[in-house]
């Protein structure tokens, strides 16, 4: 195919924006229609003044209520919550590494400097085409917004706060001629969901049906200080088909191999792109259609009271003209 050669990647920054405010607030930029976008930087930085008490046990992570990408008013290729980015995303995104280690969202609460920057790729990877958004057409409009917390959810007694968020956005140039272009049959997109488990036993979580998985990233004891909330994870398709039904001790060392990294605790990921080959760039053997499903269902065996976070990362068919 004539695409990868003639075109050009160019890194684009989109103005800064400041927030002071301690009572929450939200931060939006449209994307300029330009190029092929292919991946999104958040470069967030501040400071944090006062002495903390009751500290959040998800840490700095909870500054960011949500970060969404929307994409003609309606859709959303990106709505993820900073804690769902900080312990279940960052080590599942590609190259087997993490793209921003020097963010300490992860970190606890504390006063002074801090770094919650975040990468988010729109194509699956970085060497395939598979969900690049041609940003160069008038019926395609994307809006980037940042949802940031009061500092009441952090901890109490925060005095004031400094926070600076610039995006820089990757882009292709579009070839001048059509046939070079790559196909536009994909949208990919990340999306969390957040349920409240009441005690002990089994809790369900039925994967909506219709889009093609790569991954599904289940938290249960995330935090700080985490620890599994389970002792059992199974995977289940047709009622009675089971991918993968395995203790917390099996899927440290799946995320060992695949990923090459210790598991964080309290983390359940079901990484079909790590399964078919090296990191994301294997051959797609195991992404799951779920259009071919009747069932498809986590099985969670809780040991207690906790949140179950779950981000969704799928490729959406788009309807071809024609």
């Amino acid at each position: 195919m004539a695409w990868p050669t003639n075109t050009r990647e160019k890194i684009i920054a989109l103005p800064a924006q400041t927030s002071a405010s301690i009572t929450g607030t939200t931060l939006a930029w449209d994307l300029p229609k330009t190029g092929i976008l292919a991946a999104l930087w958040l470069v967030i930085t501040g400071t944090l003044t006062g002495t903390p008490s009751t500290l959040g046990a998800l840490g700095k992570s909870l500054l960011l209520t949500r970060t969404r990408l929307i994409a003609n008013a309606g859709i959303s290729l990106i709505d993820v919550s900073g804690p769902g980015y900080n312990y279940l995303m960052r080590d599942f995104i590609e190259h087997n590494v993490d793209p921003v280690p020097q963010s300490d969202g992860r970190g606890a609460v504390a006063s002074g400097a801090f770094d919650l920057s975040q990468y988010y790729p729109i194509a699956l990877n970085a060497r395939d085409p598979l969900g690049l958004i041609m940003l160069q057409n008038e019926d395609t409009q994307l809006r980037l917004e940042l949802e940031v917390a009061a500092l009441t959810a952090l901890a109490n007694d925060f005095s004031a706060m400094a926070l600076t968020v610039q995006p820089f956005i990757e882009v292709f140039t579009v070839p001048q001629n059509k046939e070079n272009w790559p196909p536009f049959q994909f949208a990919h997109t990340w999306s969390e969901e957040q349920l409240t488990v009441a005690g002990a036993g089994q809790v369900t979580y039925y994967w909506p049906r219709g889009n093609i998985y790569a991954q599904v990233l289940h938290g249960l004891g995330i935090g700080v200080s985490g620890a599994d909330a389970f002792n059992n994870m199974a995977v289940r398709m047709n009622q009675s088909d089971y991918l993968l039904n395995a203790p917390p001790a099996f899927l440290t060392r799946q995320v060992s191999r695949y990923r090459g990294r210790t598991r964080i605790a309290g983390t359940a990921s079901v990484d079909f792109l790590s399964m078919s080959g090296l990191g994301n760039y294997g051959s797609g053997r195991d992404l799951l259609d779920s259009r071919q499903l009747t069932d498809l269902a986590t099985i969670l065996t809780a040991t207690g009271a906790s949140t179950l976070y779950t981000i969704k990362r799928q490729l959406v068919p788009l309807r071809q003209p024609g």
